[in-house]
């Protein structure tokens, strides 16, 4: 079950990785997406069955988005658990812990569930934080799912403080190798040519949507840093905007900072494998990673990486050996860090070749598809959720009230706005009135 359905997500790209990988092991995925977009388009080149539902989740933390997305579950783990008791699946793979409606429709069908987490307890439970306590979201892992995945150790660490550790395995994200590579080699886009900058501009790249978790608003401050020792430095962040709002700040920021001319916002990009192979290093910035798709894709290539050594970043970087870590936050060492590998051709070579390597040995799609059977041949043998079928009724009754609470509200607030209106178009008749017998 996709949450998304484009492929700026990380988390929805490597969904997409692992179903192809299945596919490739003679497994047969099916891909339930929540509207039309980038990914069908992928699942149609690759010829993986899909199955178009409803199935928004992670909406924004106001209130009113939270009621929005409880009123939704009920009524999507109803359409949910007709198209599974149609199609008889094995097991239901979930790509992340907001997926409530699709655990409870498995659990209504009898169908096993594997969980795939891809960030930290603390960050995935905010989306339950207003309704529920950890050990509430914990319960929804433990009691509706039949195995854990977890996308590196440090994320799974965090996981064994709520669950048993025989139900939670560490499965590494996967990188379609020669899939990145053909994508780097594609098209003619020369992003110097395209930046007006000269052929022998040192290009410092960032991979993902802007938001609060990749802290963009570090990388300029790090590119500030660099520019003012390097004067053939440039930086380029490549991803769509999560909030307009961050976008807007750092464009703010950039100009504040005298930068417009040293980094560049890149938006929305289909070519980033192309823009990795023609930088110098890629920078990461980000406050937390599950385990970072740009990082391997990046060290797939053979390119250099310089990382604030996050919670996920461990698991795929040896500082010093296949790229540079500086603590989290530290923008005056990752600056310096990006100063090594620009000044030192020697240095950045030895990182991207031994990047490759560990991609090879550790990070392929096969390892990972091949590890996720193994996870799936233990939820078979465990069983779908043992949770009694009354609490399943109970939960989903609950649901379908809130949603008739949601939709009570939506009237009463319609008739309170068209009697604002009434009441505002009576004021203007009667201004006008007063106005014409005068």
């Amino acid at each position: 079950v996709f949450h998304g359905s484009d492929l700026s997500n990380g988390v929805d790209q490597t969904t997409l990785t692992l179903a192809i990988g299945l596919m490739n092991m003679g497994a047969t995925p099916h891909a339930i997406v929540p509207k039309k977009g980038m990914i069908i388009e992928a699942l149609n080149e690759s010829g993986i069955a899909w199955h178009l539902l409803p199935l928004s989740c992670c909406s924004g933390p106001a209130w009113r988005a939270q009621l929005r997305y409880l009123q939704q579950s009920g009524e999507r783990a109803t359409q949910l658990e007709s198209l599974m008791n149609n199609e008889k699946f094995d097991v239901v793979h979930l790509n992340t812990g907001h997926l409530l409606d699709a655990a409870l429709a498995a659990a209504s069908a009898r169908i096993p569930v594997i969980w795939h987490i891809h960030g930290p307890f603390e960050i995935d439970y905010q989306r339950y934080a207003d309704f529920l306590s950890p050990e509430g979201y914990a319960w929804i892992l433990e009691a509706l799912g039949s195995q854990v995945i977890a996308v590196s150790d440090e994320i799974r660490d965090g996981l064994l403080r709520y669950l048993p550790p025989e139900r939670v395995h560490t499965v590494y994200n996967g990188i379609d190798v020669e899939g990145i590579v053909r994508r780097a080699r594609q098209g003619n886009t020369n992003i110097r040519d395209e930046l007006g900058l000269s052929e022998n501009a040192r290009l410092v790249l960032g991979v993902g949507r802007i938001s609060e978790q990749k802290d963009f608003a570090a990388f300029v401050r790090v590119a500030q840093h660099v520019a003012k020792k390097h004067p053939l430095a440039y930086f380029a962040i490549a991803g769509p905007p999560q909030k307009e709002r961050l976008a807007k700040d750092l464009e703010m920021q950039i100009q504040t900072l005298g930068l417009k001319r040293r980094v560049f916002l890149l938006g929305r990009r289909n070519d980033v494998p192309r823009l990795m192979a023609d930088s110098d290093v890629l920078l990461s910035t980000s406050i937390y990673e599950g385990h970072p798709l740009a990082v391997l894709e990046m060290m797939t290539l053979g390119r250099p990486v310089v990382a604030m050594a996050c919670i996920g970043m461990h698991d795929c970087i040896r500082d010093g050996v296949d790229g540079l870590l500086v603590p989290p936050g530290d923008v005056k060492a990752a600056g310096s860090a990006v100063l090594r590998v620009l000044d030192d051709p020697s240095l950045a070579r030895r990182l991207g070749t031994a990047g490759r390597q560990i991609i090879e040995q550790r990070f392929t799609s096969r390892s990972y598809a091949q590890r996720f059977l193994e996870i799936t041949s233990q939820a078979v043998e465990y069983g779908p959720s043992r949770v009694a079928p009354g609490t399943i009724d109970l939960i989903r009754g609950l649901l379908s009230e809130i949603g008739h609470a949601n939709r009570y509200i939506k009237e009463m607030e319609a008739q309170k706005g068209l009697q604002a209106r009434v009441a505002q178009w009576a004021h203007t008749a009667l201004a006008l009135l007063k106005k014409h017998q005068a």
